[in-house]
């Protein structure tokens, strides 16, 4: 890449970096930008996975305060989370892309839905048998976290309501969950990649250290929204990335 292209990558992951932390689709914004710096989609997708896990990490350390005593939430919906991403890193180079294509933008749409509407719905789902909602819990982790080793744009915002509906958790600390989900779900997926596939490392880089400095602006920002506001934030950013996916698919 050249030193302009790089500048773009390096502008473009610090507003990442905070859209992470905040909403959690800034794959919306890097993937095309790669695509249209001449990488393949592939590589651009691989490439990106690995630039924004500094930036997930560093969002999670500025979230430490809400994450305190959520150990027992932790413990329930990383593993799957993890195994997920393992999996979803493995179909990225065994399905066809179109797969997902098609698939990402009505998921997104239905987690921003979920977002919005979540303070009723849980409400509801409260009801229901809790080792039925465990079962739930963990095959949606385990799901999500596929879609996020395979593609990931607005993996975040599916995990916040998952976490919403399931968990009895207020906002700002399942959003700070949602953080460490969605580092894992890269996490994972970009080890994998590092070893298997096209990264473009003068742009990952450039993308981890900018993400890395986003990463605890976006928590601080979204620390101090109201959770009304945060889950409009993250609500709105879900309906506009499904209908940009949307728009590519057709």
């Amino acid at each position: 890449m050249t030193p302009l292209a790089l500048g773009l990558v390096a502008a473009t992951g610090l507003i990442v970096g905070m859209l992470n932390a905040v909403a959690g689709a800034g794959a919306l914004l890097t993937f095309p930008l790669m695509v249209g710096l001449g990488l393949s989609p592939l590589a651009a997708n691989v490439t990106n996975c690995v630039g924004v896990v500094p930036g997930s990490i560093a969002a999670v350390v500025g979230f430490r305060k809400e994450l305190r005593g959520q150990g027992p939430t932790l413990r329930k919906v990383v593993p799957p989370a993890a195994i997920g991403s393992v999996v979803g890193a493995v179909l990225l180079f065994t399905l066809p892309s179109k797969v997902f294509d098609y698939a990402a933008p009505g998921l997104l749409a239905l987690g921003a839905l979920l977002v919005l509407t979540q303070p009723l719905l849980a409400k509801r789902l409260r009801t229901i048998a809790p080792h039925h909602n465990n079962t739930a819990l963990t095959t949606s982790m385990f799901a999500n976290g596929a879609y996020g080793g395979y593609f990931g744009a607005g993996v975040g915002i599916i995990f916040a309501a998952l976490l919403g509906l399931l968990v009895t958790i207020d906002t700002h600390r399942m959003n700070a969950v949602k953080n460490v989900l969605q580092t894992v779900a890269n996490g994972v997926a970009g080890l994998i990649f590092c070893f298997t596939a096209p990264v473009n490392w003068p742009a990952a880089i450039v993308l981890a250290a900018t993400t890395a400095i986003g990463g605890p602006l976006g928590a601080r920002l979204a620390r101090h929204l109201p959770a009304t506001a945060l889950r409009s934030v993250i609500g709105v950013v879900g309906l506009v990335t499904a209908s940009t996916l949307l728009l590519r698919v057709f």
